[in-house]
């Protein structure tokens, strides 16, 4: 598996270069995404890369005041000379009206009839976006739309094809579609914080996001007597269960390959997340026994969420664990289990991790 060569924010600043020829003063483009789940506006991509005001941002589109007004309407919004009065006092405002943005021509972009967000230009002088000017920016705004789309629905492809395998193989593991939706947002919660140290983009935070379901898909390759075997398991039975991490990028690998996905963005995350989230820190996991930084970032990431939203969720075997100890084991486990930089990063996240919980509760039925 390969990733694509041009990342999505590399396409965007090649887009923004061309954008420049024409038009000088567009000094910024970015992209907002809309996540359903949690109806919340989130950065995701931004041209020029360095100079971004507003990067590792969300808001509930509630909240959004203007920008909310702008997708009911379905039309463009033009504001030919940014002061407070205009753009209000939301804190993403605060930054545009910070950067000393003169203009703006901000345009909701839809795929079917469904809203995904928001395109962004941001110009260094006043009535810059005039009637020629946002017609020609138009057509970029058509070839960015259609870029994101494209991005999304291979991943969408990808991830629907594995959900349908797991329905057509009986995945009847105790993992509910809560569990998975929890430690999706847990690993977004972690990566979006360590990206910046790592060098990665907000669209590897959100690959992530979307992938992080797909960790465990090994498990349909097990036979449900050992998968659902209510006691402990016996030494030959647990080597067989250890197999799931294997056989699942071995069905990573083939699905990507028959569906023709190779160019998601970010697909090598897949087939690390699937086979090494059981390594641990200290080199004595398993399957390869990688130690440390050996071990991908991303099964770093979803070996600290899955397990502790294991063990603070109730199953028929085990009663949930109150936050403070699931807490204590992983700050525990720290160095020696886990990555002690994601874990320090999830455990100074409390109030966040909390509201996961309760938007992702047994009792909801929303799914990843």
């Amino acid at each position: 598996m390969n990733n694509a060569a041009e990342t999505l924010n590399q396409r965007l600043g090649r887009l923004h270069r061309q954008v420049r020829e024409y038009f000088p003063f567009v000094v910024r483009i970015a992209v907002a995404l809309h996540d359903r789940e949690t109806d919340q506006i989130k950065t995701f991509l931004y041209s020029p890369a360095d100079a971004s005001p507003i990067t590792d941002y969300r808001v509930p589109l509630s909240s959004a005041g203007w920008l909310d007004a702008v997708r009911l309407s379905r039309r463009p919004r033009v504001i030919d000379d940014i002061g407070p009065s205009v753009l209000g006092s939301q804190e993403h405002s605060l930054r545009i009206l910070a950067a000393g943005y003169k203009s703006s021509y901000t345009v909701p972009i839809f795929e079917d009839g469904r809203f995904l967000g928001f395109v962004f230009f941001d110009a260094d002088r006043s009535r810059a976006f005039t009637p020629r000017v946002t017609r020609q920016l138009d057509l970029f705004v058509r070839i960015i739309s259609l870029t994101v789309e494209n991005a999304l629905r291979s991943v969408g492809v990808l991830v629907g094809g594995l959900h349908l395998l797991g329905e057509i193989s009986r995945f009847r593991d105790v993992e509910t579609s809560s569990h998975l939706s929890r430690m999706s947002y847990y690993c977004e919660s972690i990566a979006r914080r360590i990206a910046p140290e790592i060098g990665r983009d907000e669209a590897w935070v959100e690959h992530l996001r979307l992938f992080a379901p797909l960790h465990d898909i090994g498990k349909i390759a097990i036979p449900d007597a050992i998968l659902l075997k209510p006691g402990r398991l016996t030494d030959a039975e647990s080597d067989i269960m250890r197999q799931h991490t294997v056989k699942g990028e071995q069905i990573l690998t083939t699905l990507i390959r028959d569906l023709s996905l190779d160019n998601i963005q970010y697909i090598d995350d897949l087939g690390h997340i699937a086979r090494h989230h059981h390594e641990r820190w200290d080199g004595k996991g398993y399957p390869d026994g990688l130690r440390g930084a050996e071990i991908a970032i991303e099964a770093r990431i979803i070996g600290i969420a899955d397990v502790f939203d294991a063990l603070t969720s109730a199953r028929c075997y085990k009663e949930a664990w109150p936050i403070g100890k699931a807490e204590a084991f992983l700050r525990e486990g720290a160095g020696v289990l886990f990555d002690p930089r994601c874990v320090e990063i999830f455990l100074a996240r409390r109030d966040e991790v909390a509201a996961i919980m309760e938007r992702f509760s047994e009792e909801s039925s929303e799914a990843t």
